[in-house]
């Protein structure tokens, strides 16, 4: 059933957006009170990974059963919710309805739309990783001979480290310096490079090894895939570019580590260097400026903290609350979460209340009935035969109360025993309750008054079953009855199997 993915997905995407804000929000925060955070990417980082935590406990399937806040009722005119159940034969499949509501259009809307942004966003991506092999293509390959040629390189093993699969190419591209490849690392060298003195060409080419030994060109791919994944999310985005300059700090604050102040000056003084050179290639700075990332805002921040030698490590406080905020969100995402449910629309007068001998009429607990097990039935780990009436369906079909009433109990551990599952329990009038079992959604919370036709939940396979379906009790004064006594024409739904077995007199 569509609605089955496309409901909690829109509920998923706003959660992750709101969770973002959230985050973002709070990191802003923190780093006003710590401004050293913002330079170490393991803020970032767990901040991308809550985002999409976010995202994921949203999709589960039991994660609505745990939200405090009560359920997002959705008008249904009185046609809709008065109309008869449609009859589901044996080889009917389920599908949407006739009537569809405007959430449930908006649902399936923002799905598809989701779906071509996916698609662009991948493609983007493709595009760009074809610019970057083509100009990996195009580049001089350099071997241990040149390598050693090469100021940048200077005295190190330079054996050693075409041993460990780096391969180091030229191009003579106004490119910034850059390592690429994952499986297979790639640093590709500008040959402009050569122009800088011997000092800062082996300053920079330190800065590209120890993002390698680090392992950013992994995180960074990680974050990429995040903000391809949830193109929708601007925020993402923020974030994305806030881990990079996080990557570039740690690997300024590994370079310069106990280098005196005459090195960190020619450090400073390659990053502009390397910023009017691209200047005078293409006119104006690029995203990629001197051999890390960013605008120009951050080139002038980085040049600070390497002159003022204020690149320090992140305190325990800082760290501490870091995580603390992330924790409190992913809850939030948890126990905040918005759940929908349907009511009809009041008519205009309000119906004349049945005399108290008359039998009450419930309405069918799903839209699409299929009756494949009546109450009575013979079972064979049941003396007194089958408690209640089966109704085929799917997981994730909306399960609708077969009454007004109040919600006795919404829980996973039913005093019955574990094989009823998650369960939903309401008391109606005249001292009947009505129980629905298998549930792989709950989202009606006790004491929240419901009414006929609204959605509870949805259908599930939890506790011990066989398979996915709505398993229907009925009570009256605290007795088992047949829930038959309520529903009417429940032969016109059932399968050949069920009415075989249905006993005779009850």
């Amino acid at each position: 059933m569509l609605n089955a993915i496309a409901f909690p997905f829109l509920k998923a995407s706003i959660t992750c957006g709101i969770a973002a804000a959230v985050i973002l929000a709070l990191l802003s925060l923190a780093t006003r009170a710590w401004p050293v955070l913002a330079g170490h990417r393991s803020v970032w980082l767990w901040s991308q990974a809550a985002i999409a935590c976010a995202f994921v406990l949203a999709l589960l399937p039991h994660s609505a059963s745990y939200s405090v806040l009560p359920a997002i009722e959705i008008e249904r005119s009185a046609a809709v919710a008065a109309k008869p159940p449609q009859h589901v034969g044996a080889d009917d499949v389920d599908g949407a309805d006739d009537d569809v509501d405007v959430i449930e259009l908006l649902a399936q809307a923002w799905l598809a739309l989701y779906a071509a942004g996916l698609l662009a966003a991948g493609t983007r991506w493709m595009h760009a990783q074809r610019g970057l092999r083509a100009l990996l293509a195009s580049a001089r390959p350099l071997d241990a001979p040149a390598l050693a040629q090469h100021a940048g390189f200077g005295a190190d093993p330079v054996a050693a480290l075409l041993r460990r699969g780096l391969r180091i190419s030229e191009t003579d591209a106004a490119i910034s310096p850059m390592l690429t490849g994952l499986a297979r690392p790639h640093l590709l060298l500008p040959r402009h490079l050569r122009s800088f003195s011997d000092e800062q060409q082996r300053l920079i080419v330190a800065h590209e090894l120890t993002h390698w030994q680090r392992r950013d060109p992994l995180w960074l791919h990680a974050g990429m895939l995040l903000q391809t994944l949830f193109w929708f999310n601007p925020l993402l985005a923020v974030l994305t570019r806030r881990l990079n300059w996080a990557q570039e700090l740690g690997c300024d604050r590994a370079v310069l580590a106990g280098r005196p102040a005459q090195q960190r000056k020619q450090y400073a003084a390659a990053l502009v260097a390397q910023l009017k050179v691209q200047q005078e290639s293409f006119g104006v700075p690029t995203a990629s400026i001197a051999f890390g990332h960013g605008d120009t805002a951050s080139l002038r921040a980085r040049v600070g903290l390497i002159r003022e030698q204020g690149l320090r490590a992140a305190g325990l406080p800082g760290k501490a609350a870091v995580a603390a905020a992330l924790v409190s969100v992913l809850g939030a995402s948890l126990f905040l979460q918005p759940a929908f449910a349907w009511r009809a629309l009041e008519a205009t007068a309000p119906a004349a209340a049945p005399a108290a001998s008359a039998p009450q009429q419930w309405r069918m607990p799903v839209d699409r009935v299929r009756v494949t097990s009546f109450y009575g039935a013979a079972r064979k780990n049941l003396e007194d035969g089958h408690h209640g009436i089966d109704f085929a369906a799917r997981t994730g079909t909306p399960v609708l109360a077969a009454a007004s009433g109040t919600v006795l109990a919404s829980t996973a551990q039913y005093e019955g025993g574990p094989q009823y599952g998650d369960v939903i329990v309401i008391e109606h009038a005249n001292g009947v309750r009505s129980l629905y079992a298998h549930l792989s959604v709950r989202s009606a919370q006790p004491g929240q008054v419901v009414r006929a036709g609204e959605m509870i939940g949805l259908a599930g396979d939890t506790g011990k079953v066989t398979g996915p379906h709505l398993h229907l009790e009925a009570f009256r004064n605290g007795e088992r009855i047949d829930p038959q006594r309520m529903l009417t024409s429940l032969d016109a739904y059932a399968t050949s199997q069920a009415l075989r077995k249905r006993p005779a007199k009850l």
